[in-house]
């Protein structure tokens, strides 16, 4: 059966369920169509050496604790569809957690009180569609049972012994301001049916809900004798035993710590007959405890990121030009869509601001060609796409490691003085219509912050994660960031495993670094990336006027054109015919820009404007063709270093001649060249490339390189005119591309 013959809201109008965990996705998609629904969220954690003092306070309540302060209702219930959103303001839609008990049931009933036809579901399976999906290399058992007795014992148990110890997901204070944002909304008359509420709003709530709990819904529990008359008394010895609980949960242990000791505050701490503490001084530790894992320091890095564009395509509604894009109001009391459609005439003032751009590098680059304009190009394109690049991935992918083939990260490797900065301003105002969104790599903490490179790059990766699609700009990424694997690798590669894993918006990263500073990228990151590489410097003559061109140019740029194109990219992804998985014939990787070239197609026809010559067709290769041309450069000036081995067909080549001695810069440049050489060249592959010693395949290098291979077979050479012999009767070598062009 299918997820949606599971759930068949055709045949049944209401839900009662519980889970381990509920996907918004899911939700929107699969349960949006029934008439009632009532979901118990139970415990994720498998908690077996405990005893039941310390699973009521050190599982269940702080699961919920956790869950209220991480701001987890506040995210589901703006993901939700406006629909649902609604729903769960009419108390159509609930959703419960269970603070003091642990619950590890997982059913779901269906019933339609029209026709009495039922049905129950005992299973394993949590509500996403990773759960019933065979992709995710697990068991889940899922049992059917129609029209059965066993749903009235369920109801039963579900009426009698779950509901009394739950309370509502969506707390009061939520509901209160998304109603609250929705009558504004439709006062000010350009507003939507859609909730997405600020950080500060998001922060109050989790404050008013975690306080609540602690005053008011355990001490009615206790009143209730749903719980012991003893639970104070186990929240203030929550943190007995802590060290041997500290070491099964060590990437838990500072959030663990502190929602612990916010129980043990929140009860008197030496009464015979401990008592929960007033209000006022809970709500007082419940602020303090939310806001102490962030210094000053902090919080001021944190709001250095203010660019919000949030995309719900779940509320796309193309008859109106609703691109599902929304953008928080001046006020930022409510979202407003994103999105507008031009006439021909603001498409061609758009076409020709970009080429007005594209004119400056022109005439002020030094040996600028078309192909080298494409780069420039090629950011643009990449810009417009970014919001947009989440959902494109999961168009393209077949499976989750297809996702790494549409990056969440451009590098614009550039040399000082070649506009790099200029370009990524230009982009924030062709986007986001101002140049003000870009953040400084070096100044995101001032020079003196103890652990600042780790905590730049956590900067990073918090930017990346606000919920925002817009991407962030950063300009002049210090060599450090790619130099050092433990910076790069865990921003890079862990953040696209998780997007390709978990499919959510995170803001792509759009940066650029100085090419000239010993660039490279582990092997990992550079698949994850898009780079493109600006190499060649501004005129120093004609700079003067090329910073006058660049003014005038800018001072002409407006978004009017990306607010066009989000709404014809929304048009194709909601066009089940639109392919995706379109593939360059070529380089045989996948053009993950591809619908947007054919929308800037359509502009140039549309505005009677010939297509440009630095209008690319196909991704720019920049980091392999530089990994090519640096170890052809090297094999070219430096042949005899390379060694042969006849019984392996193989090129032993000493990575020490790289160092500093030799010319080279030292351990930087090893790893530059190691980096930039491609595993599957290499014998025994990854092990080809460590060490001392680098061995490659000597066919597959001569051909990577472009350059002839002299230890080839005469027969596999073809004609011997080829295979001359010089003086020392060894196979003259024949003078390739690059050869020629050193003379």
């Amino acid at each position: 059966m299918s997820i949606s013959e599971l759930f068949d809201s055709e045949k049944y109008s209401q839900l009662v369920g519980v889970c381990g965990d509920l996907s918004a996705d899911f939700i929107n998609r699969y349960l949006a169509d029934f008439v009632k629904i009532e979901l118990v969220l139970g415990s994720e954690q498998l908690a077996e050496n405990y005893s039941a003092a310390e699973l009521s306070t050190k599982v269940a309540l702080v699961e919920a604790m956790r869950t209220i302060g991480d701001k987890q209702p506040t995210r589901l219930f703006q993901e939700l569809s406006g629909q649902l959103q609604l729903a769960a303001l009419g108390n159509i839609l609930s959703i419960e957690i269970a603070p003091t008990q642990v619950i590890h049931s997982r059913f779901y009933l269906l019933s339609n009180p029209d026709n009495h036809e039922q049905r129950v579901i005992i299973t394993s399976a949590n509500l996403t569609k990773q759960a019933f999906t065979d992709a995710q290399n697990r068991f889940e058992e899922v049992l059917v049972f129609d029209d059965s007795p066993l749903f009235d014992s369920m109801m039963v148990h579900f009426k009698t012994d779950i509901r009394p110890v739950v309370i509502p997901y969506f707390a009061e204070s939520l509901l209160r301001a998304a109603s609250h944002q929705l009558s504004e909304s439709h006062k000010n008359g350009r507003g939507s049916n859609v909730v997405i509420l600020d950080n500060s709003t998001a922060d109050a709530i989790a404050e008013d809900t975690l306080t609540n709990v602690l005053t008011a819904d355990i001490p009615q529990q206790i009143e209730k004798h749903i719980v012991s008359a003893n639970y104070p008394r186990f929240m203030r010895d929550a943190t007995v035993n802590r060290t041997a609980d500290k070491e099964k949960k060590r990437r838990q242990i500072q959030q663990d710590d502190i929602l612990l000791n916010l129980q043990k505050e929140s009860v008197s701490p030496r009464a015979a007959h401990p008592k929960i503490k007033a209000k006022q001084q809970i709500m007082n530790n419940v602020h303090r405890a939310l806001q102490s894992p962030l210094t000053e320091e902090e919080q001021a890095v944190e709001k250095k990121y203010a660019t919000y564009l949030y995309d719900r395509p779940m509320e796309r509604n193309l008859a109106r030009h609703i691109t599902g894009l929304f953008t928080p109001s001046q006020t930022g009391n409510f979202p407003l869509p994103f999105g507008e459609k031009a006439n021909q005439s603001t498409i061609k003032e758009g076409l020709q601001a970009i080429d007005n751009i594209m004119k400056g590098y022109q005439q002020f680059v030094v040996d600028y060609n078309p192909d080298y304009g494409k780069r420039f190009f090629e950011a643009i394109l990449y810009s417009f796409t970014a919001p947009f690049l989440w959902e494109i991935r999961q168009k393209t992918s077949l499976n989750a490691e297809d996702g790494n083939d549409v990056p969440n990260f451009l590098f614009l490797g550039a040399t000082a003085g070649s506009g790099k900065s200029t370009l990524l301003r230009m982009i924030n105002q062709l986007t986001w219509n101002t140049d003000k969104s870009l953040i400084d790599f070096g100044t995101i903490y001032p020079s003196s912050t103890a652990q600042r490179k780790a905590k730049t790059v956590q900067a990073l990766e918090n930017y990346m994660k606000q919920g925002s699609c817009y991407p962030v700009l950063v300009d002049e990424i210090d060599p450090y960031f790619f130099q050092q694997p433990q910076y790069s690798r865990h921003l890079v590669v862990d953040t696209m495993n998780e997007v390709v894993n978990h499919p959510r918006a995170i803001a792509p990263l759009i940066g650029t670094t100085n090419y000239n500073s010993g660039f490279t990228m582990v092997r990992e990151t550079a698949r994850r990336s898009y780079y493109l590489q600006i190499d060649k410097v501004i005129d120093d003559s004609k700079k003067g006027e090329a910073n006058k061109y660049i003014f005038n140019v800018r001072k002409t740029l407006n978004n009017n054109l990306f607010q066009d194109f989000v709404i014809r990219m929304a048009n194709l992804l909601e066009d089940d015919q639109t392919a995706w998985r379109i593939f360059n014939e070529s380089t045989g990787r996948l053009d993950f820009l591809a619908n947007t070239r054919l929308i800037f197609k359509d502009y140039y026809h549309e505005a009677g404007m010939e297509l440009p010559n630095y209008f690319a067709d196909a991704i720019c290769d920049d980091f392999r063709e530089t990994a090519r041309s640096k170890w052809a450069k090297l094999y070219i000036t430096q042949p005899d270093d390379f060694v042969y081995r006849k019984e392996k067909q193989s090129l032993l080549f000493d990575m020490a001649k790289l160092s500093s001695f030799n010319g080279f810069g030292g351990e930087n440049s090893m790893e530059e060249y190691r980096n930039a050489l491609p595993v599957e060249i290499c014998v025994d592959g990854v092990t080809g490339k460590t060490g001392k010693f680098a061995e490659i395949k000597a066919p597959e290098f001569f051909r990577w390189i472009g350059e002839e291979n002299p230890y080839a077979d005469k027969k596999e050479q073809g004609s011997p005119d080829d295979h001359e012999q010089g003086d020392d009767g060894k196979p003259k070598k024949r003078r390739g591309f690059f050869a020629r062009l050193f003379g």
